[in-house]
Order: C-alpha cells, then structure tokens, then sequence
C-alpha cells in the first residue's frame, strides 16, 4: 500500500489562530457590528438533506425541513437547484407547508422526481412531481406507511420498506393491526430480547423490502401489481430487516444489509450482506457469513463486476475497525482493501469507472472524503476541514458533496476530487441569517495524555472574546464512548450556543474515540474510568496552564450518555468543577448491564455482571461506588423513552443528590429519548443548561 499525497481542498469558517496560548484581537470581528447566536437561531435554521444529482446531471434535487418558534410547527419539501446556476437558481419543487414531511426522493428521469409523503391519507405512500410544471401526482395508495425509495430504471420497478406482520402483505397488516388495536387487553408476550429498542417497544411487526413494477405513460408514473416481499423467504428466523440497499446495475437484483435475527441478537453483532433477485423469486444469499461483526454500506459497481462493503470481524463489539471488503461477484472470492490501514471509514461508494471507491472516514477533529484506487490501493484524503455527510460523483474527479462545520450548517458543495481548486458553493439557505453572528471555529492543541499517549484538544472562543480578560469554562465531554467530537453542526449540544453565553469551550478527544486510529479506539474496553478520565484532567490542566484569558476557578462541565457516566464518575473523583450537566448518564454500571437494551456494547466494554472476574472490573469503573464523595451542584437529564440508558439511572443520580443535599435539579421529558429531538422541548434544554451553569459561573445571557 502506498499514500499519495493529501490533498487540502476545503476550509471554511471565521478564523484560525496559530497560537491558541495568545490569540490576537485581529483575527476576530468588530463586536460592534456581530450579535449572539442564541438557541432560537439555532432552532430556526433551515435543514437540508439527502441532495440526489439527476440523470444528466444538471439539477439537485433536496429535502429541506423549516421550524416556526410561533407556531412549534415543522414542514419538510423538496428543493431544485441547477447545478452551474448555484443557490441563485434554487426553487422549491414541492410547495412547503407544515406538518407536511416530503422526503425519500429519487429521480424517475430527468422530468419525474419520485417522493414520500402523507397527503389526505393515515398513511406515507409514493408521490411523483414534474420538475417541468410542479404537478404533483399520487402513485400508491397503500393502507400501511412505504419508506426509503428507490428506482431501476432498466427493471422499471421500484423498492421500499414496510412493516408487516408474518405472512401479510401491506394493506393485510394494517387490518391485523385494526383488529388488534380492538383486543380488551393491553398485555404483550416476549420469548426473547429484544423486548424494546432505542426508542420503541418491540411488536409482531417487523420492517420487510418490497418491490413492485412500475410503468411510464405521457410522463405518469403507476404501479403495477401487488408489491413482492423479497426476504421473506429468508433460511432463518423471520424478520429481517434492512437497513440500506441498492439494486444491481442492471436492475435484476437487490443487495442489503440487515442483522441476523434470533435469541442472541441483543448480544451479538453479526450483519449479513445479502443478494436476492429483485421479483423475489429465490432466497436471499449471504455474502459474508465467514463474518461474526457488524457490516455495513453494501454497494454495487457501476459495471456489475463487484460489491464493497464495510466489515467488522470481531463478535460483539459495535465500534471495532471497519474493514474496506471488496467482493469479485464472478469469482466470489472477497479482498480486504488497505488491511494494514489504522482507519475504520464510515462509509463507501464507488466512482462512476468503478476503479476507485469514495469514503467518509473519522480523522482526528473532521469526517474526512477520501478516494481508494482498487489497482494498487493508494489513499487519497479530498477534504482536509469540517464533515462530509454525502457525497456523489458527478463527473469525472468532480463530487457533489454536503459538509459542514461548527461555523455552517450543512450546505451543498461541488468539489474536485484531484486538486487543491476551491470548492463551488450550490446552496445557502442559511448564509443570510447567520452572516452577522458569532460563530467561533476551532484551534486544535495536543498534549501527553493516558499511556504517555498525543491526545487532542478543542477550543472554541466566547462572544465579545477579548485576550486581556478572564473567561468561564464549558467542558463539554463527548458521548459514545466510541466517537469523537467532530467539527460538524449539531443541533443537540452545539457549542456555540455555550460561546455565545460567554464561555470558552474546551473539548478533549480522549482514549476510546474513533478517529485516531483502532489501537486508541480499543483502549477503553474495560477502561471507562481510567483513561477518559485521564485524558480529561489532564487535557483541561494543559489548556489552563498555557492560555491567560480563562478562569481556573470558574469551569462547569457537561456530557451526554457516556458523557452523563463521566459526569457522575467524576463528582466521586474531583470537586474541581462549579457545576456539572449530567444529560441521560449512567449511574450504575451493575444496573446498567441489566436495563440497557444493546446489550453487545456493556458486555464488550465493561463486562457481564454475573461474571466474577467482569463484574470486579465493572465496579472498578462504576460511578456509584463513589457516591459517598459527591459535592458538586449537578443538573440531572432525562427522558422516559431513553431504552439505551433507561430512565431509572437519570432517577437515581438525582436520588444520590438529594439525599447528599447536594444542590440539584432534575429535568424529565416524558416524550423524548436518548437524544432531544422536538424543537420546544429542545429550547427547553437549552434553557435549563444555561440557567444552570449561569447560575454557578455569573453568566446567564440568553433566556427561553
């Protein structure tokens, strides 16, 4: 394997200091003529998704989702733009209107976008608009919801997803699902986990693909015939379920993804890839049963010779390295590509000559494109600053992609894949309501951390930010315990609504993240409590021992999920802090082994509770052996549909406070999940945060 060179095709944002120890009044704005960016910019946004490039290749076709604070109300449409023309050319496709979600959308031809939406029916079906007049027809009429798109021009047959029960179409399921909902009782039985996931109770139903003809007449798009269930003809257990797929070239076949269903599947990893023919008419095949981890991003070429993959080998663990698997569909014989690269990606496709694959891979502080020539496997890094989210080639070295930044949400760039040409901005939606407001960039800074270790550091700088003056903390602590801060936007814990209250931000990516090689990644396995904890203290001491203009004695610290543990773990280990935000955090680890529904990602990390020799090591790291030693003000987190850390650890830290008479507050959303997801509910959070760490650090600016 050889490295070509790196290419630095992008940076974006307001500044970047070379020196963050003396940052220097020059590099900022005049404060006079900036305002805040506050929660309720942040919410406003527009948001844009899913850009799909037409068949010739002149026209994006996009989702963009709009929210009013007035009316808490959202609507999602589709928006055109011509690709030479730029955002100047955008029109909206469908018109908006809210509490209406236009999404799914795939081009039928260069005339026909093809999308979902629900529009005077319970139920989402599929819906075709002109991109000549903007006439919008309904080509479905199913009784149960279709999901996730996709069209073979050359089969003229499109797929989707549906949940049905065993043995039942679409429109049958949505009768089981009426008689049912009659039954005097509420009571559900299980014989196995998963009983619940993420968010969801688990039912009978189960998410099957289908397919279904279609035809084109004086530019109509109909269906023809009832739809075919292509996996139910699975050798194991039924239900399952993909989660991504593609048809072949040639549109005979369908290549998926999906878990392996069965007793062990809330323990076990194991992703099949699977090929089937797209009239269902034989089993689904597995590509990669010599497999036992996850796999991931199954893709065909464009010439029909190969599939690639992401593949994980080893059982159980969630976050172990993605393996590049290329697959010779003529010789079924499988190729690991750059087996000596340190690097899991996130994501594969193929370039339109199928000689190269395109990725997104975790790399320090970015999301990184790179392109992987299949000949010689030489690596090439595209993009240097910020996160790619999609990509699609568009001609020859030329991609279309959507990235963003902590300074800009994302937006749609056309970019060259070979040279250092600065990137053709296409949209904008946002650009004007975020022209005049603070939004800090980041500087970078490394220091010796856990097992004499580089680990790195984040800053981002306060509002009105003036070297010769002291400012407050936020340290944010990121989740997973597997991922790292990226420099992309967030509509969840966006750290410039902390900059914008008057804080500096400081982030570490400590021990257990994934864009710093596997090696690093797997160094927190049994090790929640050592090396995180490490890296933090001593990433923050560096930080404060090299820069004047932040106070000592006035940082707060926050995190989420594993963020939340770190929160807990560390009022047992340090008094250091003012205040502490502890959203959706482990209390326990012995109860958590027990509650969480993944159960793979406790007995991988932190051990099987009943096991002698895991269960010393879990109390080793476990947050409530310490409680005895809590002092520090904390602001608890929780929602009542959080099945991944449940409810009752959220409850119990506030337990733990207040029989300490430690001062503490305990926030509850009782429709919301691991992550906050509604906008009120999100102004809500912001709103507590902030009141929160205010309180304790003299800062509170923006108020709900």
């Amino acid at each position: 394997m050889k490295f070509q060179g790196l290419y630095s095709l992008i940076f974006f944002g307001g500044f970047s200091l070379a020196d963050f120890a003396k940052p220097k009044l020059t590099s900022f704005p005049d404060w006079t003529k900036t305002e805040r960016f506050t929660p309720d910019d942040l919410i406003q946004l527009k948001s844009l998704t899913n850009p799909i490039i037409s068949p010739d290749k002149s026209r994006l076709v996009y989702s963009q989702s709009t929210y009013n604070k007035t009316l808490d109300q959202s609507g999602r449409n589709l928006r055109l733009v011509d690709i030479k023309k730029g955002f100047e050319s955008v029109t909206d496709l469908t018109p908006f209107s809210f509490n209406q979600s236009d999404s799914s959308q795939t081009w039928i031809n260069n005339d026909l976008v093809a999308f979902t939406a629900i529009r005077k029916s319970p139920a989402q079906n599929l819906f075709t608009v002109s991109t000549a007049d903007g006439s919008v027809r309904q080509v479905t009429n199913y009784t149960n919801s279709i999901n996730r798109v996709i069209y073979n021009p050359i089969a003229n047959k499109i797929a989707f997803i549906s949940s049905v029960y065993k043995g039942m179409n679409i429109d049958e399921s949505t009768k089981e699902s009426e008689r049912l909902s009659q039954t005097p009782y509420s009571g559900v039985v299980y014989d196995k986990l998963f009983i619940r996931h993420y968010n969801t109770w688990i039912t009978n139903k189960r998410i099957q693909l289908f397919t279904v003809d279609t035809n084109i007449v004086g530019g109509v798009l109909t269906v023809s015939g009832t739809p075919i269930n292509i996996v139910e003809k699975y050798a194991g257990e039924w239900g399952l379920e993909p989660t991504s797929y593609s048809f072949s070239p040639d549109g005979k076949n369908i290549l998926f993804v999906a878990k392996i269903e069965g007793r062990e599947e809330s323990w076990q990893t194991k992703a099949g890839i699977f090929t089937v023919p797209a009239d269902g008419s034989t089993v689904p095949v597995m590509l990669n049963s010599d497999f036992d981890g996850a796999a991931s991003s199954p893709v065909y070429s464009p010439n029909g010779k190969y599939i690639a993959w992401l593949q994980m080998a080893t059982r159980g663990y969630e976050s172990d390295q993605n393996q590049i698997i290329l697959y010779d569909i003529a010789t079924q014989k499988i190729k690991r590509l750059v087996s000596n690269w340190n690097r899991s990606p996130s994501s594969v496709k193929f370039s339109q000559d199928s000689l190269k694959l395109f990725m997104t891979v975790p790399y320090e502080v970015d999301e990184a494109l790179f392109s992987l020539y299949i000949d010689d496997e030489s690596l090439i890094r595209i993009t240097k600053n910020g996160t790619v989210h999609t990509y699609e080639e568009l001609t020859p070295n030329k991609l279309i992609v959507t990235m963003s930044t902590f300074v800009y949400p994302p937006k749609v760039f056309m970019i060259d894949a070979d040279s250092n040409q600065i990137p053709t901005q296409i949209t904008s939606e946002n650009d004007k309501n975020l022209s005049n407001l603070w939004l800090s960039d980041i500087d970078t800074f490394w220091f010796d951390g856990a097992l004499d270790e580089k680990v790195q550091g984040m800053v981002l700088y306060p509002y009105g930010f003036d070297p010769s003056k002291k400012y407050p903390i936020a340290f944010i602590v990121h989740g997973g315990p597997q991922n790292s801060w990226r420099n992309q936007w967030s509509i969840v814990w966006n750290p410039n609504t902390f900059t914008n209250q008057g804080y500096v931000v400081v982030i570490i990516n400590f021990h257990g993240g994934d864009a710093y090689g596997q090696k690093f990644t797997d160094s927190i396995k049994r090790n929640w409590g050592t090396y995180p904890y490490e890296d933090l203290m001593k990433g923050l001491d560096y930080f404060l021992g090299n820069t004047t203009y932040t106070d000592s004695d006035n940082v707060v610290a926050l995190g989420a999920s594993y963020g939340g543990y770190m929160m807990n773990w560390i009022n047992g280990h340090t008094n250091r802090f003012k205040a502490l935000v502890n959203h959706d955090g482990v209390f326990s680890l012995v109860s958590m082994g027990y509650g969480t529904e993944e159960l793979w990602f406790n007995e991988h990390d932190i051990g099987i509770p009943w096991v002698s020799t895991d269960r010393a090591s879990m109390e080793a790291h476990n947050p409530e052996r310490y409680v005895a030693n809590w002092k520090t003000p904390t602001l608890v987190i929780h929602s009542d549909n959080d099945y991944r850390v449940p409810l009752t650890e959220g409850i119990s830290t506030f337990t733990a406070l207040q029989r300490h008479g430690i001062p503490s507050r305990f926030l509850y959303f009782p429709d919301e999940s691991h992550v906050i997801s509604k906008p009120a509910n999100l102004l809500k959070w912001y709103s507590e945060v902030l009141k929160w760490i205010g309180f304790y650090t003299n800062t509170t600016v923006w108020q709900m």
